[in-house]
This record gives structure tokens, sequence and C-alpha cells, in this order.
């Protein structure tokens, strides 16, 4: 995956997945859950492909900054 990336936290009944993506796959995969079709979803993340079960996500969470380590950032 080329070009900016998002930190998101996918929510499943006590589990959680954290994942990087594009803007444009975090837009795709809101628009699917708002339509409350339920069904297997393709998430493109820089590891691949993720096949998420639209019925048993509970929450995504987008993080607003990216997390820096050290000092004087």
């Amino acid at each position: 995956m080329a070009g900016e990336e998002q930190r998101i936290t996918i929510g499943f009944r006590g589990q959680t997945l954290p994942v990087r993506t594009t803007p444009e796959q975090v837009s795709a995969l809101l628009d699917a859950l708002g339509n409350r079709q339920g069904g297997w979803y393709d998430l493109r993340s820089e590891d691949g492909s993720i096949f998420l079960d639209l019925a048993k996500v509970e929450y995504v969470r987008i993080d607003a900054h990216e997390q820096r380590v050290g000092f004087g950032l």
C-alpha cells in the first residue's frame, strides 16, 4: 500500500483488531457498516486483505494522530 495510511481499531465482542489502511478503505468500511447489510467485507490493509463479518463488528475507532515515541517530537 503506497501513500497515506490511517490507523484504526476494529472491535468484535471483546476482541480488537488494529489495522493500518488508507483513508479511502476506512471510508468504504464505514459505508458498508452504515448500510447494515451484513455479510463479509474485504478490507485491504498494508499487510493484505482482512475479511470481516460485518454483523460482528461492534465499533471502529479511528486514531486522530500518529503515535510517536521519543523526545522533541
